[in-house]
């Protein structure tokens, strides 16, 4: 018998559910679960199909198959009672409850999503959950929504979950409340904006201020094209005060909206200049497409300047008349490491032209850094004046000897390094660094590499992860005995600055491995492993001694006729200061700062190196006897920009405590008492950090 014959069974019984309910007269039927789903809907009710689940056949059925008796059932009073039974629903897969919960009125959903025990119990997993509130209509989604501590604290729905729910809603006004409830990242605040109309859109971009700018551009590239153009004449300022350029917003448009904005471009109150960024940024399919017969020619000078996606122009034709750059300093980033004499002169002419351009170097080829136009001339100008004096008939030897020292006195290691105001780009970037003259070690070993390969001479920046160096690769070196030494060597410049700066011999030039690797090692026998890097260094081997260094440096007048650097003359003032004062300590102090002020007039702002000399040399002469020498940095109070001042401290029996500091204005030091010292300036977090732990 099959299920034609059951179902006429339960057409001629008046008591349907007594024919369900006996296993013995179900198995004398052949019918399949869909014909066994049918009877069930057709002959029995709610009420009823709930009593199937007392007897133990019904109860041991798969569970698919008692999810689809329960999707029979209507009244959903009753399909919660048997969602809350556990002898119905236990074995249910997370996914069967959900669609069941789906199916339900907004009430019944929302009964289920406030049960913690329910979901707990089976499980339903944050993305269910999410799925079941979508399933909400608009008016139920939003209260659920507006429940904060039920989706965030209970449900734990994720900032990107609510944030598909808001965007899903179809009120506009609901999503702008969902926006103040919940704290969303920006990233996923404007994913829900762009959801808006132009209109309001734009009434949230003039309201918000924890945007970013590129927060704001993603807003404005979204609006219509005929919004756009009249936000860009309407809200200069706002464009201005968040540094929004017009093309940066244009530059992102698809094609169909690049060429509607550009059809209109002629009547908009924008500059020459932002209208020929604009231009000079648009897809190359909407330049071609451009019909330019009656376009002035600024702008098809602008249409012809070839910009990279990003908007950029970072390959110039220097042949070009350079007068077609005007007015695209702001799209121009330009590494001109690689020019030659000839285009460097036409690019300093650029930059006159386009005097905020950006100027780039690179670390690795791969980090950029920047510097300005004007650091770039004032660079550049220093760079000719030390290479363009160089003796025609000078080696390279002598060359890099020259140019080593002029970077010693030009440059000073950065005096805020490893503190909180510490900019790590400024003091890596090349003509910035000369012009500022600050700088770290990767980025002075640049500069020299840079002037080093203006004359000719080969070298590689190496790094031992975490100092930076130079690699002087094929050199020739005079050798004391009259023949020529060749191979690979190491210079470190950085190393070298307070030598150069005080006129001392420099002991990282042109040293092999095994003597600079002897360097990393203090007086303590402690190995710093500054320079350890077998593998990049293991062919550096050129040594220059002692008396052929000093023979190299007299023959291009660093040196004296018989090999000794100028810091001689210091090191026997200051001993003959010491010895005269011997009995004057206070004097004897001001007197070495008097000779510290003559010997380098630029002391208080090369503090590194003035830091150096003060403490190995003019404060640690035999008759300065203290308890306690500090030559450190520490910032004005009032400072915002927290710009490091050297101080010295001095603790001894004769003067007790003694605090000077390095007066920038007067190029001299001043004195103070302690309670005025502590009151007027501050240590830097990193030092108060770094001399707890010492």
């Amino acid at each position: 018998m099959n299920a034609q014959d059951l179902r006429k069974l339960l057409e001629q019984t008046d008591d349907k559910l007594s024919i369900f309910v006996s296993s013995e007269t179900l198995n004398k039927y052949e019918f399949n679960v869909r014909e066994f789903f049918d009877l069930i809907s057709d002959f029995l009710s709610d009420e009823e199909k709930l009593r199937l689940f007392d007897y133990s056949h019904f109860i041991k059925f798969e569970d698919w198959i008692k999810c689809g008796i329960i999707g029979l059932v209507s009244d959903e009073h009753i399909v919660l009672q048997m969602m809350s039974n556990d002898n119905i629903i236990n074995g249910f897969k997370s996914y069967q409850v959900v669609d069941i919960i789906k199916k339900m009125s907004d009430s019944g959903k929302q009964q289920l999503l406030h049960n913690q025990d329910f979901i707990r119990k089976h499980q339903i997993a944050n993305y269910e959950l999410q799925d079941i509130i979508s399933s909400l209509t608009d008016e139920a989604r939003t209260e659920i929504l507006m429940d904060i501590d039920l989706i965030t604290n209970k449900l734990h729905l994720e900032d990107f979950q609510i944030t598909e729910l808001v965007k899903g809603l179809s009120s506009e006004e609901s999503k702008s409340r969902m926006l103040e409830e919940y704290e969303l990242p920006n990233y996923l605040k404007i994913d829900i904006i762009n959801t808006f109309n132009s209109n309001n859109k734009l009434d949230i971009l003039l309201k918000e201020n924890n945007f970013s700018k590129y927060d704001r551009m993603k807003i404005l590239q979204s609006i219509d094209i005929e919004t756009l153009s009249r936000f860009l004449v309407e809200h200069k300022e706002f464009c201005v005060e968040n540094d929004i350029q017009p093309y940066e917003i244009i530059l992102n448009l698809d094609i169909e909206k690049q060429k509607d904005f550009i059809a209109n471009l002629e009547n908009m109150n924008l500059t020459l200049s932002e209208k020929r960024e604009i231009l000079a940024t648009l897809k190359a399919d909407v330049k071609h497409s451009i019909d330019t017969t009656n376009f002035p020619e600024e702008y098809k000078t602008a249409l012809s300047i070839q910009t990279t996606e990003y908007g950029r122009i970072n390959i110039l034709d220097l042949e070009r008349n350079l007068e077609d750059y005007r007015g695209l300093d702001n799209l121009m980033i330009i590494n001109p490491e690689e020019f030659t004499e000839e285009q460097r002169a036409k690019f300093i002419k650029l930059c006159n032209i386009c005097p905020n351009l950006q100027v780039v170097s690179t670390l690795n080829n791969i980090v950029e850094y920047i510097s300005t136009a004007s650091e770039y001339k004032e660079a550049e100008k220093w760079i000719n004046s030390i290479i363009d004096n160089l003796n025609p008939k000078y080696s390279k030897a002598q060359k890099m000897a020259v140019i080593d020292n002029a970077i010693g006195k030009k440059i000073s290691y950065s005096p805020d390094f490893d503190t909180e105001v510490f900019d790590s780009a400024d003091c890596r970037a090349l003509w910035k660094i000369i012009s500022s003259g600050y700088g770290v070690c990767n980025g002075i070993a640049k500069v020299e590499q840079y002037m080093l390969n203006r004359v000719g001479i080969e070298s590689k920046i190496i790094s031992s992860g975490t100092h930076a160096f130079l690699k002087i690769k094929d050199m020739e070196l005079p050798l004391a005995n009259g023949e020529i030494a060749k191979g690979n060597t190491i210079l470190d410049p950085t190393w070298n600055l307070t030598r150069h700066r005080f006129g001392g011999k420099p002991d990282n030039f042109c040293i092999n491995y095994e003597q600079v690797r002897k360097n990393d090692i203090d007086i303590e026998g402690k190995d710093h492993n500054c320079h350890k890097n077998d593998e990049q260094l293991q062919d550096a081997t050129l040594n220059l001694d002692e008396q052929s260094l000093r023979n190299l440096f007299t023959s291009v007048g660093l040196a004296d006729k018989d090999g000794q650097f100028p810091i001689k003359d210091l090191l026997e003032k200051s001993k003959l200061l010491d010895e005269f004062y011997t009995n004057q300590p206070e004097q004897n102090i001001s007197k070495q700062f008097l000779l510290l002020k003559l010997t380098c007039p630029e002391f208080a702002t090369c503090q590194n190196s003035s830091i150096s000399i003060l403490s190995d040399v003019l404060l640690s002469n035999e008759n300065l006897r203290f308890n306690k020498c500090v030559v450190d940095r520490v910032y004005n109070r009032k400072d915002k920009e927290k710009r490091p001042i050297m101080f010295v401290y001095i603790d001894s029996n004769e003067l007790g405590k003694r605090f000077y500091f390095a007066n920038k204005e007067e190029g001299q030091f001043v004195g103070l008492t302690q309670e005025e010292f502590t009151e007027q300036f501050e240590c830097y977090k990193e030092d108060l950090k770094k001399h707890k732990r010492t």
